[in-house]
């Protein structure tokens, strides 16, 4: 639960008034708990205290349909309960939007940023470095990569990785064949159990936990980048949504680089 009850009954501003103005017109003994029983509030009241044990006298405060928290007393228990939940559930949808609005915030950042640092170059190894920097850096974390499809159909490293090798795991990937392969040809993928995935190839296996998405530029797919971890790793939307963006930003710029090469290869030539 992301709502502080304790803070909602005794110091929110606008709930602890009207529970205060609720209570003040009985005399009823109220106790409201947190879901594991700590006692957040005990009013004692003036009036005869009555049974407290009884499940008819014991009402959940419900925050989508779980009960985070428990109202004890007699004639207003069930008022305070309803009232805790729907103030419960308005917190709630408030947090909801903010981490929303500053996820919006830091994507919108990382987009320029990116922007920025891929647009300072047209060789293609730089380009990848950063779209795979930023890859590593999704909220869930793992390892970048960005793998480019050859004419043959074998999708390769495109960084200037210092042993020449791949991660054992995207060694051999190719287009048409396994999760990545699926990918290349599909649509931004999250694949958090690698193994139970009846696609993935012997090498994928070695992941465990995989995200990744095509790169596509006019009408044709030319690679993938994407992250990898060898340990449970749960991607969650948030980090497709990053993913999205770093292959919408470097699919065009690669493609760039890519008649650069050839424009100054045939100059060379000439």
């Amino acid at each position: 639960m992301d709502v502080d009850l304790k803070r909602l009954v005794t110091r929110h501003r606008h709930v602890a008034p009207m529970l205060s103005a609720l209570l003040a017109g009985t005399d009823a003994r109220v106790i409201v708990t947190d879901a594991e029983g700590g006692v957040i509030l005990h009013r004692e009241g003036s009036g005869p205290a009555g049974a407290l044990t009884s499940e008819a006298q014991r009402f959940p405060i419900l925050l989508e349909g779980e009960a985070v928290g428990w109202v004890q007393g007699s004639r207003v228990a069930a008022a305070v309960a309803a009232v805790l939940g729907y103030a419960a559930a308005r917190e709630h949808d408030k947090r909801a939007l903010a981490q929303e609005a500053l996820e919006r915030y830091r994507e919108l950042n990382l987009i320029y940023d990116l922007a920025d640092q891929i647009g300072a170059t047209l060789e293609i190894p730089a380009v990848a470095a950063v779209a795979v920097r930023e890859a590593g850096r999704l909220p869930a974390g793992g390892s970048g990569f960005l793998l480019l499809r050859t004419a043959r159909g074998a999708l390769e490293s495109a960084t200037d990785d210092e042993d020449g090798t791949q991660p054992p795991g995207l060694a051999g990937a190719r287009a048409g064949t396994g999760i990545l392969g699926a990918i290349l040809d599909g649509e931004t993928e999250i694949v958090n159990d690698v193994a139970g995935d009846p696609r993935a190839t012997a090498a994928e296996r070695s992941m465990v936990s995989l995200i990744a998405a095509p790169l596509k530029v006019r009408g044709q797919r030319i690679g993938l980048v994407g992250a990898w971890s060898d340990q449970p790793v749960d991607y969650r939307a948030a980090d497709l949504k990053v993913l999205a963006a770093i292959a919408a930003l470097a699919a065009p710029t690669i493609d760039q680089a890519r008649a650069h090469e050839a424009v100054v290869g045939a100059t060379g030539r000439g």
